[in-house]
Parts: C-alpha cells; sequence; structure tokens
C-alpha cells in the first residue's frame, strides 16, 4: 500500500513524500515492510536537479534498517560546455546478522564540451568514486571494491562518414575476493582505446575499437578487438549489434574479466 503526495512549490520547484507498508514474501518468510521517502527537485533553462531520501524498516522473517538516497545534477554552463553531477548512497544495517550489512557510494562529476556550432569536435570528462560492499543476495556479483577513476573522451569527425574517438581511463583503487572481509588488494589500472567508426548507406554503421588494458598489481597487460554496426532508428535513437574480442570491460568500475562475447548496444541522443 502507497500514499504518496507532490507538491508544486514555484517556478520549476517541486517537492513530494511518500509512504509505503506491505508484506514480501521471501525465501526466509513473511517480511513486513514500512517505508518513507521525501524528494525536491528544480528544473530551469540552465539547471536541472533532483534529490531522493528514502529509510525502510523490514521486520519478521528479516529484521534490517536501510537508508537510501539518489541525486542528481545537470547545468548549462552556456551553448558549449555541459557539468553533470550524480550521488547515489545505500547503508543496509541488518540487526539479526551484522555481516549482512551493506553499504555502497557511487559520485561522480563529469563535464560535457560539444561546439554549438559544429559536430566535428567533443570531449568529455568524468571523476567517480566508488565504494561496493555489496549485499548477501549480491555475493555472486563481483568483488568488494573502492575505486576512484579519471576517464576522458574525445571525439573527431573529419566529415559525413568517419568518425574517430579517443578513450583514456585510470583506476585508483583497491578490492577483496571474500565479502566483508580478508585483506585488500591493489586494483590500479589504465585503460586506453582507439574507436573508428563509418557512416554506411541506408543508415547503418561500422565501428572498430582497439583496446588496451594494464593491471599494475601484476604488471600485466590485455588488449584486443571490438568489432559492431549500428542503424539508426530515426534522429536520436540508434540499435547495434556487435563482438568484444576482448575479456575485460571498457567500464572501470567493473573489475569482472568475463566480457567476452556479444553485446547489444542501444545508443539515444538528444
Amino acid at each position: 500500500h502507497t500514499y504518496g503526495m507532490d507538491f508544486a512549490l514555484d517556478q520549476g520547484w517541486s517537492t513530494g513524500f511518500t509512504l509505503l507498508n506491505g508484506e514480501l514474501d521471501a525465501m526466509s518468510g513473511t517480511v513486513k515492510r514500512n517505508a518513507a521517502s521525501i524528494s525536491g527537485s528544480f528544473r530551469s533553462a540552465d539547471v536541472d536537479w533532483s534529490s531522493r531520501l528514502e529509510y525502510r524498516k523490514d521486520s519478521g522473517a528479516e529484521n534490517r534498517k536501510v537508508w537510501a538516497s539518489v541525486n542528481r545534477l545537470m547545468y548549462r554552463v552556456n551553448e558549449d560546455w555541459r557539468i553533470a553531477a550524480r550521488i547515489n548512497y545505500a547503508d543496509t544495517e541488518d540487526q539479526t546478522n551484522p555481516q549482512a550489512n551493506a553499504r555502497f557510494t557511487e559520485a561522480n562529476v563529469g563535464f560535457a564540451w560539444r561546439p554549438h556550432d559544429s559536430t566535428r569536435w567533443a570531449l568529455l570528462g568524468k571523476y567517480t568514486y566508488l565504494y561496493d560492499l555489496r549485499s548477501l543476495g549480491q555475493d555472486d556479483a563481483g568483488s568488494d571494491q573502492r575505486s576512484q577513476v579519471l576517464s576522458l573522451e574525445g571525439a573527431y569527425q573529419p566529415d559525413q562518414h568517419w568518425e574517430f574517438v579517443t578513450k583514456l581511463a585510470y583506476r585508483k583503487g583497491e578490492a577483496r575476493m571474500d565479502r566483508g572481509v580478508g585483506p585488500w588488494y591493489d586494483s590500479t589500472a589504465t585503460f586506453a582505446a582507439l574507436q573508428t567508426r563509418y557512416h554506411l548507406p541506408f543508415k547503418w554503421d561500422a565501428l572498430a575499437e582497439y583496446r588496451w588494458l594494464r593491471t599494475d598489481v601484476d604488471r600485466g597487460t590485455r588488449d584486443g578487438w571490438l568489432l559492431g554496426v549500428d542503424r539508426a532508428i530515426n534522429t536520436n535513437f540508434r540499435v547495434g549489434l556487435g563482438y568484444n574480442f576482448t575479456d575485460f570491460s571498457g567500464d572501470m568500475t567493473n573489475l569482472d574479466y568475463d566480457h567476452r562475447g556479444w553485446f547489444l548496444n542501444f545508443v539515444g541522443t538528444y
């Protein structure tokens, strides 16, 4: 059962709250859940901000408290520059089994430079902080980690057929294999990629990307190719299919080496 209200306070400003009461049929038995959240947002021609804070209490077969928050901010500096920031936070306290406590923090800030009078150049950059102590339900989701990532991506389109993209990323972080216990090991790594895209007739695109990864813990390197094709559905949406011949991801917060194989790609622009 959910009850909530939204309020339009003034031009661009809004706030609201939600109350929830319900029962879950979990594997451990019946769980009674009570939750409350508040939210706020502001939107104008240059600013788009939203925040939400939630508290949840589970009782019965499971006994835990959860605090969670989602925050977004986008700011248009001028016609060429944009700045964006995001903070996601979740803290779970299990009052029956403290070993089941979990915590997740992801914060990033980035910029985008796209000249309003030219589609030839683009530059994107982002800084990310991540702390991830996964819950017991995600015990097979990967290693615990605490990382800081710097990434930079530049694109150049000399004509209507060709597009060239360079990607660079650096991760300074640590990880551990056993959930919540055990020693942390160094997961510092450097990623680089060169991508070429060719615009084919009938709204098709072909892309080839050479990617390279170096890890400091063993001073080892991995490299290989990623190939794919895309088709434009309309002026704002593209769907593609490709194959990653490497076993690593371009997402530097993903520590798993299980990414070899087929992938489906969706690209939207606005």
